[in-house]
């Protein structure tokens, strides 16, 4: 299973062996941890956003030095990191395809912002952005430029606007 962070980064930052056990325990509850505050799950991105390594690096360091603290909230320095995460969140948006070219309603993308990634989720795998715009051309909207039944297919787009690039 892929974490935020690797085991070779998690013993970088805690200086101690890839091994250790308690800091490899740690791993999968800092992923859900920053899974559960954002709504995103953060291990399935490719590459993984660097403010969710560093949300991680810090929860690692808090919760391996001071084991009775994971309890504890707010955690001092996550809450602006998670608060980041959420807007970042906020640019996946997730929508099934059409019997063919047209146009897909979309909310919160307006025109000019960027299609960075745009993959299948279920019923298709892998890259699927040559089938739709790369840049949103209306607000609301995204067009499917694929003259092609993708009706059963839902998709995950990553959605930034010009000011983010």
């Amino acid at each position: 299973m892929t974490n935020i962070l690797t085991a070779s980064e998690a013993a970088a930052v805690l200086r101690c062996e890839s091994t250790d056990a308690a800091m490899l325990a740690l791993l999968p509850q800092i992923d859900a941890y920053i899974k559960d505050g954002t709504g995103h799950d953060w291990t399935a991105d490719s590459p993984i956003q660097d403010t969710a390594k560093a949300a991680a690096r810090v929860l690692l360091v808090r919760w391996y030095e001071d084991p009775g603290r994971i309890s504890d909230a707010p955690l001092h320095g996550i809450a602006s990191l998670m608060t980041q995460l959420e807007v970042i969140a906020l640019r996946y948006k997730v929508f099934k395809g059409l019997v063919s070219a047209g146009a897909i309603a979309m909310d919160g993308v307006n025109a000019g912002d960027t299609v960075s990634k745009l993959t299948g989720l279920i019923g298709a795998t892998g890259d699927q952005s040559a089938k739709f715009e790369s840049v949103i051309s209306v607000d609301g909207e995204i067009q499917q430029t694929a003259n092609e039944d993708l009706s059963g297919i839902y998709f995950r787009a990553y959605i930034v606007p010009p000011e983010a690039l």
